[in-house]
């Protein structure tokens, strides 16, 4: 009776610790206010001692229910629990969210904590009590303790205080090294947990006092980028497969085309900047220099130094949320940037940055290109795209003037759609299918076309991914997903510098002419299009029809003096490269004009699966990716106790089943047959060897308690399986 006595005493003690510092962790961890610091710690203290008191009788887990209940009706009347929980959960998330770009839950309804601290108080105080005073698995206890601890520190600047984190860290160190003694000794274990109490709590003091907070140094940044890109990467995958779509920024070393498809309509931050200027902001994250059809791809290890700005007027300020493994620049810097494989990296694993910028590029500055390689197109792709020029530019243009058609030609070529479908998989060139046969495209596809045409005119060029923000003169603008965006550079070569082309309609904001545009004569201005003074637009949206004018509004553009007419869906003139014919306004002229029939057998639509299909297949896919992961731990634990079932001599053997045995009956709460004790210390003990017929007795046990599990609600059932590893 005394052990017992004592032991309901240590689990009262434990409670009021673990329920005081989980809340303790909540409160100083992130900065949070409790009106009511005394009231919470008389409910810890009422939620540790009264569990403590009935759960010494037989059946004082009815008292436990009533109470429990009756207490949450009244709380649940006042109403200002769900209120709380809801703005506590804000506060949390909101703090990742800001972090590793998490998705944010809950409300900020009420400034008030104290109810929603007092329930985290409550279901701690009750696991722990239920753990030790019903000699349950120590788990019971070690989960609801750790979680709120575990929200405290998975970022380095929620750190709780000293007061709270050393009773916690000290309570887990001693029932860790004191529970193989409360389940197989209870006589033993009080003295156990007095004698470990003292060198614990030296030793854990001894620790912080040898490495105080305030001294901290993040020595994780590496590991903290590398598991943010992995938990960016997974979440970019997993709405991928789930959605069926492309999204935001691509950072990996290529770029599939074929995985281009629609957009979702998920929305979530990315970063916040700052600009020193109003209006369009581009921030390049990397460059790609090889096309393969299919594909862009990143040459490793790629040197160069990029484009300089005479001298800064301003700095662009970055915060990303999170740690990235690159840099977003801005156009231009005055500071000297080195890409390596197309990006700026982020060597210091910083998540705020800056550079001071100007709008005009610096003449001749960085490192001049190989233009051989940025030139350079597969032989087929060369080939339909060299006969496609000569249907835009004539042989004698100036660069400008052939980047400016090129640009032109392409913005009008199609209907800016974010819904576009993906590219078939018959099509082995992504910018001939745009160009032939798609009728849409958002800037995957513009900034796609637009560098191989630039390329076949042998200007170098290259595409690029990063984000095209609409920002006001030092203000915060924040950044979501749906500002990701696709350009091209050129190179520029009369005056060395690396120049936006912009080739998608309705981009958004036009950047000024002193960010794109090179140093001209002034007859250049009269032929400049007028795409560069399109009204501003939110980025990667399209604009609505009353604003786009009808050069960049139409799927096609009308023909000009560069563009050889078009009838009737034909091919241009000159040229193999089956480009889709132009529409008039109101009218299609690819269907022929009137009274025309076209007898021409229509073209099979390929087969393709529904997209619901591929979202049914992909969720599919993710539950039992989850499953496994919850199912295999449990098969590998009972085929390694059915292992440990069989192995050894038959008095080895009795010895290990009369263990699992035990647990068995530990875990359904029944009682275990004498004979099964008996024979244990038989076989323990003695010299007599156990017959075929004695060990059997074990087995008969284990498959009675199976039998019964297998008879459970299905939902105990799981536990006992997946959790507890019976079977």
């Amino acid at each position: 009776m005394k052990t017992k006595i004592l032991r309901h005493v240590l689990a009262a003690l434990y409670s009021f610790v673990f329920a005081v510092c989980a809340a303790g962790c909540i409160v100083t961890g992130f900065d949070l206010t409790a009106a009511h610091p005394g009231w919470i710690l008389i409910w810890c203290a009422v939620f540790a001692v009264i569990p403590a008191v009935l759960w010494f009788f037989r059946f004082g887990w009815i008292g436990i229910v009533l109470l429990s209940v009756r207490g949450a009706f009244a709380i649940w009347q006042d109403g200002a629990l769900w209120d709380e929980i809801q703005s506590l959960a804000y506060t949390i998330s909101s703090h990742y969210h800001n972090v590793y770009n998490w998705q944010t839950i809950g409300e900020p309804v009420t400034d008030g904590i104290d109810l929603a601290l007092i329930l985290l108080a409550y279901l701690i105080a009750m696991a722990v009590n239920f753990c030790i005073c019903r000699s349950r698995p120590l788990f019971t206890a070690i989960v609801p303790v750790i979680l709120p601890l575990v929200l405290c520190l998975i970022t380095t600047d929620t750190l709780p205080d000293e007061i709270v984190l050393l009773p916690m860290m000290a309570a887990i160190v001693i029932l860790l090294l004191t529970d193989w003694v409360r389940r197989q000794s209870p006589m033993q274990y009080p003295k156990l947990t007095f004698r470990v109490l003292i060198p614990s709590a030296a030793a854990l003091v001894l620790l912080f006092a040898l490495n105080p907070q305030e001294e901290y140094v993040n020595r994780a940044a590496e590991l903290q980028k590398n598991v943010t890109g992995m938990i960016e990467q997974i979440g970019d995958t997993a709405e991928a497969v789930v959605k069926g779509s492309f999204t935001g920024f691509h950072a990996a070393q290529s770029l599939d085309l074929r995985d281009v498809g629609p957009k979702s309509d998920y929305t979530y931050s990315v970063m916040r900047v700052t600009s020193p200027f109003d209006g369009a902001l581009y921030l390049r994250g990397r460059d790609y220099d090889v096309y393969t059809g299919t594909d862009w791809e990143s040459t490793k290890l790629r040197h160069e130094t990029f484009t300089t700005a005479p001298s800064g007027t301003g700095n662009v300020t970055v915060w990303t949320f999170g740690v990235k493994g690159f840099r977003y620049v801005p156009y231009y810097t005055t500071d000297e940037i080195e890409l390596i494989s197309g990006y700026a990296e982020n060597d210091e694993n910083e998540s705020v940055y800056s550079y001071p910028v100007a709008r005009v590029p610096m003449k001749k500055t960085g490192t001049a290109p190989d233009e051989d390689h940025y030139t350079d197109l597969p032989a087929d792709t060369y080939k339909w795209a060299k006969e496609l020029l000569k249907t835009i530019v004539s042989g004698n243009a100036s660069e400008w003037s052939k980047t400016e058609a090129i640009a032109g030609y392409v913005r009008n070529i199609a209907s800016y759609d974010l819904s576009t479908a993906a590219m078939p998989e018959e099509n082995g060139d992504f910018a001939r299918w745009f160009l032939t046969e798609s009728d849409t495209g958002y800037c995957v596809h513009f900034a796609t076309a637009a560098a191989v045409l630039l390329r076949a005119a042998k200007i170098p060029a290259r595409y690029v991914e990063g984000y095209l923000i609409h920002c006001q003169a030092d203000e915060k603008t924040p950044v979501t997903n749906h500002e990701a965006h696709a350009w091209v550079e050129y190179y520029d070569s009369g005056s060395g510098v690396w120049r936006i082309l912009e080739a998608t309609p309705a981009a958004g904001i036009s950047p000024p002419a002193d960010v794109t545009a090179p140093d001209e004569p002034d007859e250049t201005d009269e032929t400049e299009p007028e795409e560069t003074e399109s009204p501003e637009m939110e980025p990667e949206e399209t604009a609505p029809e009353e604003t786009i004018p009808p050069e960049t509004g139409s799927a096609v553009r009308e023909p000009d003096e560069t563009t050889a007419p078009v009838q009737n869906g034909a091919k241009p003139s000159g040229g193999n490269s089956g480009v889709k014919g132009n529409s008039g306004s109101g009218t299609s002229q690819s269907s022929g004009t009137s009274g025309d029939f076209d007898d021409t057998p229509a073209e099979k639509e390929p087969f393709r699966l529904p997209d619901w299909v591929k979202k049914a297949a992909g969720v599919t896919g993710i539950v039992l990716a989850v499953l496994a992961v919850i199912h295999a731990p449990a098969v590998i634990r009972i085929a390694w106790r059915r292992r440990q079932w069989y192995r050894g001599t038959p008095n080895e053997m009795a010895v290990i089943r009369w263990r699992q045995s035990r647990r068995l009956a530990r875990l359904t709460g029944t009682e275990m047959p004498a004979l099964l004790d008996a024979l244990a210390m038989k076989a323990k003990f003695s010299q007599h060897t156990l017959t075929r017929e004695e060990l059997f007795r074990f087995e008969q046990y284990r498959r009675r308690i199976v039998i019964a599990v297998s008879q459970m609600p299905w939902y105990r059932r799981a536990v006992y399986y997946w959790i507890l590893a019976v079977g």
